[in-house]
């Protein structure tokens, strides 16, 4: 009876563990994952043909499948009456690249949005970017603090000029492109003020973003870079020697 036992044991603790497991498994398969309502056609469309509202619907598609330069459902008043630059099939996602935007600006900007024009410092990146893209604005700047010297406190503080550079908005869509090195963003009123003011005191870099990337959001995931950044990268290494004579290769 004795032997028993442990063997009952054994059992009961098996069973609990593949019981914990399996509730574990189910509760991941009936999450569903979050979806976001895509302008579609509803019927197929030939090239310049101009967009009627029976024409769209909304598509529901997981936030992992979004494609890029794809429209917003509540966006969809922007094509409406635009129109398209290429056969679309039926319930095709409608993209910012395949339709023409002739009509006003303002029907564009998302909801509680404003439109505001940003310049770059490097227009490299612009010329492969897209209406619907999404990019991060980096900003470099300088900046002063006033330190106190540790062997007079009674002196008054002197001033520090630092060069340093970060992240400035971490996620922010493209309207449209406007020049060699400019892009009209849509923002909040606020951040669009912001931004107006940044950009006379920064020189600013943009960085592509995955479409829908719901990652690193907060602006302060990306850190700050200063002088001290680049110095700890050579602390700890041996200085390279220059040899006097030319180098032979064998």
């Amino acid at each position: 009876m004795k032997n028993i036992i442990p063997v009952i044991t054994a059992v009961i603790l098996g069973l609990a563990s593949v019981f914990a497991v399996s509730r574990i498994m189910s509760h991941k398969a009936v999450s569903p994952e979050a979806t976001v309502d895509i302008v579609a056609t509803s019927q197929t469309l030939k090239a310049n043909e101009t967009i009627e509202e029976d024409f769209i619907y909304a598509k529901k598609v997981g936030v992992s499948s979004v494609p890029q330069q794809r429209i917003l459902w509540e966006n969809r008043s922007m094509v409406i009456g635009q129109k398209t630059l290429v056969p679309i099939a039926k319930n095709d996602f409608l993209l910012y690249s395949n339709v023409g935007l002739s009509s006003s600006m303002g029907n564009i900007i998302g909801k509680g949005e404003w439109g505001v024009t940003v310049s770059f410092a490097d227009s490299t990146l612009l010329k492969v970017i897209q209406p619907g893209d999404e990019i991060a604005i980096v900003g470099i700047f300088k900046i002063t603090s006033l330190i106190k010297t540790e062997k007079d406190t009674e002196a008054k503080p002197e001033a520090v000029t630092r060069e340093v550079s970060t992240v400035i908005y971490p996620r922010v869509r493209i309207l449209e492109k406007c020049g060699n090195n400019s892009v009209i963003l849509s923002m909040p009123p606020q951040q669009a003020l912001a931004l107006i003011n940044v950009q006379q005191r920064c020189k600013l870099y943009p960085l592509l973003r995955k479409t829908n990337d719901a990652n690193v959001l907060n602006r302060k995931d990306g850190g700050i870079f200063e002088e001290s950044t680049l110095l700890k990268l050579v602390d700890g290494l041996d200085a390279i020697e220059i040899p006097t004579t030319a180098i032979e290769s064998k």
